[in-house]
Protein backbone atom coordinates (compact mmCIF):
# COMPACT_ATOMS: atom_id res chain seq x y z
CA UNK A 1 0.00 0.00 0.00
CA UNK A 2 1.22 3.51 -0.82
CA UNK A 3 2.04 5.50 2.29
CA UNK A 4 0.01 8.53 3.28
CA UNK A 5 1.61 11.73 1.98
CA UNK A 6 1.81 14.98 3.93
CA UNK A 7 -0.61 16.80 1.62
CA UNK A 8 -3.14 13.98 2.04
CA UNK A 9 -2.81 14.08 5.83
CA UNK A 10 -3.31 17.85 5.80
CA UNK A 11 -6.45 17.42 3.73
CA UNK A 12 -7.89 14.81 6.10
CA UNK A 13 -7.02 16.70 9.28
CA UNK A 14 -8.49 19.95 7.94
CA UNK A 15 -11.72 18.07 7.39
CA UNK A 16 -11.98 16.24 10.71
CA UNK A 17 -10.55 18.97 12.94
CA UNK A 18 -12.94 21.63 11.67
CA UNK A 19 -15.55 19.90 13.86
CA UNK A 20 -13.43 21.02 16.84
CA UNK A 21 -13.08 24.57 15.49
CA UNK A 22 -9.43 24.00 14.68
CA UNK A 23 -8.40 26.18 11.74
CA UNK A 24 -6.57 25.23 8.58
CA UNK A 25 -3.15 26.50 9.74
CA UNK A 26 -3.29 24.63 13.04
CA UNK A 27 -4.52 21.46 11.32
CA UNK A 28 -1.60 21.72 8.89
CA UNK A 29 0.85 22.09 11.80
CA UNK A 30 -0.63 19.00 13.46
CA UNK A 31 -0.35 17.07 10.17
CA UNK A 32 3.30 18.07 9.78
CA UNK A 33 4.10 17.07 13.36
CA UNK A 34 2.18 13.80 13.01
CA UNK A 35 3.95 12.84 9.79
CA UNK A 36 7.36 13.79 11.19
CA UNK A 37 6.73 11.51 14.18
CA UNK A 38 5.69 8.56 12.04
CA UNK A 39 8.26 9.16 9.31
CA UNK A 40 8.04 6.34 6.76
CA UNK A 41 6.38 3.96 9.19
CA UNK A 42 2.79 3.45 10.32
CA UNK A 43 3.62 2.70 13.95
CA UNK A 44 5.26 4.73 16.70
CA UNK A 45 6.13 3.76 20.26
CA UNK A 46 4.14 5.73 22.83
CA UNK A 47 7.10 6.45 25.10
CA UNK A 48 8.64 8.64 22.37
CA UNK A 49 5.81 11.15 22.73
CA UNK A 50 5.62 14.14 25.03
CA UNK A 51 2.37 14.97 26.84
CA UNK A 52 1.12 17.45 24.20
CA UNK A 53 1.80 15.03 21.36
CA UNK A 54 0.00 12.26 23.21
CA UNK A 55 -2.99 14.57 23.73
CA UNK A 56 -3.19 15.09 19.95
CA UNK A 57 -3.01 11.34 19.45
CA UNK A 58 -5.97 10.88 21.79
CA UNK A 59 -7.86 13.53 19.82
CA UNK A 60 -7.03 11.81 16.53
CA UNK A 61 -8.08 8.48 18.03
CA UNK A 62 -11.56 9.95 18.53
CA UNK A 63 -11.67 10.61 14.77
CA UNK A 64 -10.47 7.05 14.06
CA UNK A 65 -7.26 8.24 12.36
CA UNK A 66 -4.89 6.55 14.80
CA UNK A 67 -5.35 3.66 17.17
CA UNK A 68 -3.58 2.63 20.34
CA UNK A 69 -2.19 -0.87 20.63
CA UNK A 70 -0.15 -2.69 23.22
CA UNK A 71 2.09 -5.69 23.29
CA UNK A 72 3.31 -7.67 26.28
CA UNK A 73 6.85 -8.94 26.28
CA UNK A 74 8.28 -11.31 28.85
CA UNK A 75 11.72 -10.29 30.02
CA UNK A 76 14.42 -12.87 30.80
CA UNK A 77 13.75 -12.24 34.49
CA UNK A 78 10.17 -13.42 33.94
CA UNK A 79 8.62 -9.98 34.40
CA UNK A 80 6.02 -8.78 31.93
CA UNK A 81 6.71 -5.55 30.13
CA UNK A 82 3.95 -3.75 28.23
CA UNK A 83 4.86 -1.74 25.17
CA UNK A 84 2.29 0.80 23.95
CA UNK A 85 2.10 1.82 20.29
CA UNK A 86 0.17 4.21 18.11
CA UNK A 87 -0.74 3.09 14.61
CA UNK A 88 -1.95 5.17 11.66
CA UNK A 89 -5.24 3.82 10.32
CA UNK A 90 -4.31 4.10 6.66
CA UNK A 91 -7.53 2.50 5.40
CA UNK A 92 -9.66 5.01 7.31
CA UNK A 93 -7.52 7.92 6.07
CA UNK A 94 -7.85 6.65 2.48
CA UNK A 95 -11.63 6.36 2.84
CA UNK A 96 -11.81 9.94 4.18
CA UNK A 97 -9.76 11.11 1.20
CA UNK A 98 -12.05 9.29 -1.23
CA UNK A 99 -15.09 10.73 0.53
CA UNK A 100 -13.62 14.21 0.20
CA UNK A 101 -12.92 13.70 -3.50
CA UNK A 102 -16.46 12.46 -4.15
CA UNK A 103 -17.85 15.66 -2.60
CA UNK A 104 -15.62 17.91 -4.72
CA UNK A 105 -17.78 19.39 -7.47
CA UNK A 106 -16.58 18.66 -10.97
CA UNK A 107 -16.27 21.88 -12.95
CA UNK A 108 -18.75 22.22 -15.77
CA UNK A 109 -17.17 21.78 -19.17
CA UNK A 110 -17.21 24.96 -21.18
CA UNK A 111 -16.39 25.68 -24.77
CA UNK A 112 -14.34 28.64 -25.98
CA UNK A 113 -17.37 29.58 -28.05
CA UNK A 114 -19.72 29.92 -25.06
CA UNK A 115 -18.60 33.47 -24.27
CA UNK A 116 -18.91 34.82 -27.82
CA UNK A 117 -21.83 37.12 -28.51
CA UNK A 118 -24.44 36.54 -31.22
CA UNK A 119 -22.93 39.44 -33.17
CA UNK A 120 -19.80 37.40 -33.89
CA UNK A 121 -21.85 34.67 -35.54
CA UNK A 122 -23.55 36.93 -38.07
CA UNK A 123 -22.14 37.10 -41.55
CA UNK A 124 -20.91 40.45 -42.78
CA UNK A 125 -23.40 40.73 -45.74
CA UNK A 126 -26.50 39.90 -43.69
Amino acid sequence: MVRIRLDEMKQVLRKVLQERDIGKEEADEIAEKLMSLFGYDTTITDNLLCKDERDFFYLLEEFDIVTAEEETAILPSGKRWRIHYWRLKENKIRSLLEEEESHTPVPEERSVYDDLSDKVWKRAKE
